[in-house]
């Protein structure tokens, strides 16, 4: 996973120092030519991308960089480590509630997730394996109890960025029409959703193998299969 801070100079010095102070490890410049420093399993670049090799570690990271009065430039950070910090409830009966704060929302951008939602309804329960999705909102967050089973971290991983993202094209939308579309591939246009989530590139590949896993048709193809060619000799 990669965070940017956009830092540089003695801003970016002052990063690496706390993420030094975080994880209890010395930092070491790399030198040429990258020139980024290494602090245990983090690394942090030239212009302030903070590297994590491991994903379950980046919630505190974030929350202790935020802190320290580092925000990071992507909204997915405040997700993971609002996520994990208090949002995320699970337990073996109920599974698991993903949850966004209420004040990221206008009542605008409120109408459009649940537009987005009834629009792509079908799709998202086929592809979570589920028969509603509820949403459930108060005054400090907005709630989505949609996933029954205790996930693994990379399903977690998938699920979370599923329902960030949602709610960032909802909140960037001008309006979104809840109108749902026929469709006999649901693979190949629940992955053209993704993409235009922002699922795009090999950062997010085991996301999208776990989301799409659930659903028939092909992804590549829109019609399915291509047909075989016969070759005449």
């Amino acid at each position: 996973m990669i965070i940017n801070y956009n830092v540089s100079g003695s801003d970016r010095k002052q990063l690496v120092a706390a993420i030094a102070e975080h994880t209890g490890e010395k930092a070491k410049y790399l030198g040429a030519p990258g020139f980024a420093y290494q602090i245990g399993g983090f690394t942090v670049s030239v212009d302030g991308k903070v590297t994590i090799e491991d994903n379950s570690t980046a919630a505190p990271l974030i929350r202790f960089l935020r802190e320290k009065g580092f925000q990071a430039e992507d909204p997915l950070a405040d997700c993971i480590a609002d996520d994990a910090d208090e949002d995320e409830e699970t337990d073996e009966a109920c599974g698991i509630c993903i949850s966004m704060p209420r004040s990221l929302f206008t009542d605008s951008s409120m109408e459009n997730l649940k537009a987005l939602i009834a629009a792509k309804g079908n799709l998202i329960k086929k592809a979570l394996g589920v028969e509603a999705l509820p949403i459930e909102v108060t005054d400090e967050k907005v709630s989505f109890p949609w996933f029954p089973a205790v996930p693994t971290p990379e399903e977690l991983k998938a699920y979370d960025t599923f329902i960030c993202k949602l709610c960032e094209m909802a909140r960037n939308a001008k309006r979104v029409v809840a109108k749902e579309k026929e469709t006999d591939n649901d693979k190949y246009a629940f992955r053209c959703f993704l993409l235009r989530l922002g699922f795009i590139g090999a950062e997010f590949k085991t996301e999208r193998k776990i989301l799409l896993r659930n659903l028939a048709g092909s992804s590549a193809f829109r019609s399915g299969q291509p047909k075989e060619v016969e070759v005449c000799e």
